[in-house]
C-alpha cells in the first residue's frame, strides 16, 4: 500500500489543533518571574507560591488541575512586581494564607466552576503601593476564607488598595470581612447578579480609617453573620432581589471622630437588621462629629429596610433622606425611629411612616408627601418644617407635632370633621397652606382644628372642605378652626374670594382674640366681577399663519389670581388651541389670553369650520359672573392646495420609428458636412 503524506498546509492545522488540545489538558503553569516555575501537569504540592516576586509573572490553572501550598500564595509580592493567576474549569487551589497585591499589583480571576479555598487569612491590597484585585465569576466558583482559627477576608489593609467583586451566580464564604483599616487603603466590593453571595458567619467592619465603597446589584447578597459597621464611604443596593443581611446590629458611622458613612436602598432591594440601626453609633457623645445617612431611592419598587429599630446617634447627625419616586402611596416605613435625627422627603414619592415613632430632631418635607401610616408615625417630638412642593399628610389621625413651619400644604383632608392637629411649641406660616374639614352650619358645627399651645406668627391659608353642612347662621363667635393659647401674631386667611359658601349663607374668616373663627352672613349674590370672552379676528381661512386671539376681560381686577371656567369646542382637526379651562387671571389684571390655530388645508371640498368659546359658571359661589354671549370663530375653506388629479387615458406621444430615427440622423449628418465645408 502505498503510503499517504498530509500535505503541508493540513499538517499545520492538525499540528494547530494537537497544540490547542495541549492547551486544555489540565496544566498548572508557571511562566515569567515566579516561584516555581514552568509546567507542573495536572497537580502539584508545595509550601508557598509567588507570582510576580519582583517583575511580571504569571500563573494559569486550567480545566480541573489541582494547586496545594500549605503556607502561603502571594501575588505581586515587592515593589514593581505584577502577578496575574487564572483558575479556571474546574480547578482547584487549596491554601493556608492568601495575598494578593503585597506590595505591587496583584490580579487573581477565578471562573468557570473553579475554587479557591483558604484556610488562614486573606489579604487583597496589603501594604503601601500593594493593588490587590480578585475576581470570582459564574455559577461555582467561589473563594473561600475557612479557618478554624483565622478566618479573616482583609480587602484594603496596611495603606493596600483592594478590590473584590463575587459575579454571575459566584460565592465567597468568609468568617470576618475588614476593609480600609489604614490612611492610604482603599477598597471596592462588588456582589453582582441573581445567586451571587458574598457571605460571613462573624462581623462586617467597613471603612474603618479610610472610604470603602460596596455594591450589591441585580439580585447579588451580602451577609454579616452578627454585626456590621461602616465607619467611611458607601454602602449600596439596587435591582430586584439585592439584598444585606445583618444577624444582629448594624452602624452607619461609627466612634471614630471624623465618621462620615451613608447607606443607600435602591430600587426593588432590601437590607434586613435584626436588632438594631444606629445612625451613626456615638453612645454618650454629643459632640462627636461622626456622620450617618441612609438614603431611600426608586420609583416603582423603592428600596425596603426592616429592623427592630433606628437610633439615631446623640450628636444628632443621623439622616435618613427619602429620595424615591414612587407617588402611588403604597410605600410603607414601618421601623420605629428614636434619637435626634433628621427626616427629610426631597423627590415626588409619597412615604407613610407606620413606626412607633418618637425621634426629636427635624422633620423637613422639600418635596413629595410625607403620610402618617399610623396614629404614632408622625413624632410628636419632632420640629417639621414643610416647604414649597412639600405635603405633609395627618391622614386619619390626629397628630402632634413639637413645632411646625409651614411653607407648602399641610392637610387634614382624609380626617373627616374630629381631627385636631396639636403643636405644643410655635407655629410659622411662611405662605403655607392647611386643609381641614368643616360641616359649615351653626356655632357647634363639627370641625377640624389646629391647635397650637405656643405662638403663632406669619402668613397662611386655610383651605376649608365642607363635608355634608348645610349652612346656617352663627349666632356666636362661630366655628373655631384655629385655637391659639399663646401670643396670636399669626394671619389666617381664605383663599380667593375671600369665603365659603353653603346653602344660602356665605362664611367668612375672622379673628376673635386669640382664636380664628368662621362666621356666617346671608348669601350675597353675584359680588364677583363679570366676565366675558371675545376671539379676534372672528373669522379665518385654513391656510398658514391663521390664529386668533381669544380673550377673557373682567370688569375688575381680583386681588388674587382667579381661574375662569371656560366651555371648550370640540376638538377637530382642522385647528389646534391653547386655551384650557380654567384660564386664569392674574392677581390686580383684567384680562388672559389663549389662541386658536387654524390648520392649512389638505382636503378638497371640507367646508368651514364653526366654533364657539363661552364662560361657564364659576368653581366657587360669586367669584365672578358670565357675562356677554359665546364667543365666535369662523374657519374658511380656502380651496384646494394641490393639482387636480389626472383623469382617462393618456394621450401617446408620437414617434418617428426606426426608419425615421435613420433617415433623420443621416439629413443631420448631411447638414453638418456642407457646414463644415463652408467653414474650410
Amino acid at each position: 500500500m502505498k503510503k499517504q503524506i498530509l500535505p503541508p498546509a493540513r499538517y499545520a492545522l492538525l499540528t494547530a489543533c494537537l497544540l490547542t488540545g495541549f492547551a486544555q489538558a489540565q496544566s498548572i503553569n508557571f511562566t515569567g518571574d515566579t516561584y516555581p516555575t514552568g509546567n507542573m501537569g495536572a497537580s502539584y504540592s508545595g509550601t508557598d507560591v509567588t507570582v510576580g516576586i519582583t517583575g511580571v509573572g504569571r500563573l494559569d490553572v486550567l480545566s480541573g488541575a489541582a494547586l496545594t501550598t500549605t503556607i502561603r500564595m502571594d501575588v505581586g509580592r515587592s515593589a514593581g512586581a505584577f502577578g496575574t493567576v487564572t483558575i479556571s474549569d474546574g480547578s482547584q487551589w487549596d491554601t493556608k494564607r492568601v495575598l494578593i497585591g503585597t506590595a505591587s499589583t496583584g490580579i487573581v480571576h477565578i471562573k468557570n466552576n473553579a475554587k479557591v479555598t483558604a484556610s488562614d487569612y486573606v489579604y487583597i491590597g496589603f501594604l503601601a503601593g500593594g493593588q490587590g484585585s480578585v475576581i470570582v465569576d459564574g455559577p461555582g466558583s467561589s473563594f473561600t476564607n475557612a479557618g478554624t482559627y483565622n478566618d479573616q477576608f482583609w480587602v484594603g489593609r496596611d495603606g493596600g488598595s483592594g478590590s473584590l467583586r463575587v459575579i454571575n451566580g459566584a460565592t465567597a464564604p468568609f468568617g470576618s470581612l475588614f476593609t480600609s483599616t489604614a490612611p492610604g487603603s482603599a477598597s471596592f466590593i462588588e456582589v453582582d447578579g441573581s445567586n451571587s453571595r458574598l457571605e460571613g458567619t462573624r462581623q462586617c467592619n467597613l471603612g474603618i480609617a479610610v472610604s470603602a465603597t460596596v455594591q450589591i446589584t441585580n439580585g447579588g447578597t451580602f451577609k454579616c453573620g452578627t454585626i456590621a459597621d461602616l465607619g467611611f464611604g458607601s454602602v449600596s443596593l439596587s435591582g430586584a432581589g439585592s439584598k444585606w443581611q445583618l444577624g444582629r446590629s448594624l452602624d452607619i458611622g461609627t466612634q471614630s471622630r471624623m465618621s462620615d458613612a451613608a447607606l443607600t436602598i435602591g430600587e426593588g432591594s432590601t437590607v434586613e437588621v435584626t436588632n438594631q440601626l444606629r445612625l451613626p453609633n456615638v453612645a454618650n457623645n454629643t459632640a462627636a462629629l461622626s456622620k450617618g445617612v441612609l438614603n431611600i431611592e426608586g420609583a416603582t419598587s423603592p428600596g425596603t429596610f426592616s429592623a427592630a429599630g433606628i437610633v439615631f446617634g446623640l450628636n444628632g447627625l443621623g439622616r435618613i433622606n427619602f429620595n424615591h419616586t414612587d407617588a402611588s402611596g403604597n410605600y410603607l416605613f414601618a421601623t420605629p425611629m428614636s434619637g435626634p435625627g433628621t427626616i427629610e422627603t426631597n423627590a415626588l414619592g409619597i412615604t407613610s411612616l407606620t413606626g412607633n415613632n418618637s425621634y426629636s430632631g427635624n422633620t423637613h418635607i422639600n418635596a413629595g408627601v410625607l403620610r402618617a401610616g399610623t396614629a404614632t408615625g408622625l413624632s410628636p417630638a419632632s420640629d417639621y418644617l414643610v416647604t414649597s412642593g412639600g405635603t405633609l399628610d395627618t391622614n386619619t389621625f390626629s397628630a402632634t407635632f413639637k413645632s411646625l413651619d409651614n411653607g407648602g400644604l399641610v392637610t387634614m383632608a382624609a380626617g373627616g370633621t374630629s381631627n385636631v392637629l396639636t403643636v405644643t411649641q410655635n407655629y410659622s406660616g411662611n405662605g403655607g397652606v392647611i386643609a381641614i374639614n368643616t360641616a359649615l352650619g351653626a356655632d357647634s358645627s363639627p370641625t377640624e382644628k389646629l391647635v397650637v399651645q405656643g405662638d403663632t406668627s406669619g402668613n397662611t391659608t386655610l383651605n376649608i372642605t365642607n363635608l355634608g353642612g348645610t349652612g346656617a347662621a352663627t349666632t356666636g363667635d362661630g366655628i373655631m378652626v384655629v385655637q391659639v393659647d399663646g401670643s396670636s401674631n399669626g394671619t389666617f386667611s381664605l383663599p380667593a374670594p375671600g369665603y365659603v359658601v353653603a346653602g344660602g349663607f356665605r362664611y367668612m374668616l375672622a379673628k376673635v382674640g386669640n382664636n380664628w373663627f368662621l362666621q356666617s352672613d346671608v348669601h350675597v349674590e353675584a359680588s364677583g366681577p363679570e366676565a366675558s370672552m371675545v376671539c379676534t379676528p372672528a373669522e379665518l381661512s385654513d391656510t398658514a399663519n391663521q390664529v386668533a386671539t381669544c380673550t377673557v376681560t373682567l370688569t375688575a381686577a381680583p386681588t388674587a389670581d382667579l381661574p375662569i371656567n371656560l366651555v371648550l369646542p370640540a376638538a377637530n382637526p382642522r385647528y389646534t388651541t391653547t386655551c384650557t379651562s380654567p384660564i386664569v387671571v392674574a392677581a390686580n389684571a383684567t384680562q388672559a389670553s389663549c389662541t386658536i390655530t387654524a390648520t392649512p388645508n389638505t382636503t378638497a371640498g371640507d367646508g368651514d369650520v364653526s366654533l364657539e368659546l363661552a364662560i361657564a359658571p364659576p368653581t366657587t359661589a360669586d367669584a365672578y359672573t358670565p357675562a356677554g354671549p359665546a364667543a365666535q370663530v369662523l374657519i374658511k375653506d380656502a380651496g384646494d392646495t394641490t393639482l387636480p388629479p389626472v383623469t382617462g387615458t393618456p394621450t401617446p406621444v408620437p414617434t418617428l420609428g426606426s426608419l425615421g430615427l435613420a433617415a433623420l440622423a443621416a439629413l443631420m449628418g448631411a447638414v453638418g458636412l456642407r457646414r463644415s465645408r463652408k467653414t474650410v
